[in-house]
């Protein structure tokens, strides 16, 4: 289910979040606990993308988890350390995988990245319409506090937020 008709259909719902592991070793014990936390019947589970995308390949499989234990599943998808062939290939598998949603994120700037050097995606608008011209998913966006000096000024109001910064994602 899209999560953008979840909330239209509930006023309060229950979520859990997923971490991709650390390491390949610590995979099935996420697993095991992902399969227990959805006996609780959550709306939804998020699943991070993982600290810079190092540990990104998870988040489609623990997805996919999620979905396969009748629960609504959200995958992170960030774009700070990612070029638009990277993210398409990750859109080509969380639709084969048939997740419907996606809360795009900006990420970390990781160790050594240079916010001036030229990229596809320098912020999460970029990476929303982006999403959204490949179509197909209910996309979420999020926000932070802005730190003075670091990133453009929010402009006025959740609309202008929605619009300016966060490329009007389905979701706030």
């Amino acid at each position: 289910m899209k999560l953008s008709n979840l909330w239209k259909e509930k006023e309060v719902t229950l979520s859990f979040e997923a971490f991709p592991p650390k390491k390949d070793s610590d995979f099935a014990s996420v697993a095991i606990a992902v399969e227990k936390i959805a006996q609780l019947k959550p709306d939804f589970m998020s699943v991070t993308y993982g600290a810079g995308g190092g540990t990104s390949a998870y988040t489609t499989q623990i997805a996919q988890i999620v979905q396969g234990q009748g629960v609504t599943a959200l995958a992170h998808l960030t774009c700070v350390s990612s070029d638009r062939q990277r993210i398409h290939h990750e859109l080509d598998t969380l639709r084969q995988a048939g997740i419907e949603n996606i809360l795009a994120l900006r990420g970390d700037y990781p160790e050594g990245y240079d916010p001036a050097a030229p990229r596809d995606y320098r912020y999460a608008r970029d990476l929303v319409e982006d999403i959204r011209a490949y179509g197909g998913f209910a996309i979420g966006g999020t926000c932070g506090v802005r730190q003075p000096g670091r990133g453009p000024a929010p402009p006025e109001g959740e609309g202008g937020l929605r619009r300016g910064l966060l490329g009007d994602p389905d979701v706030l």
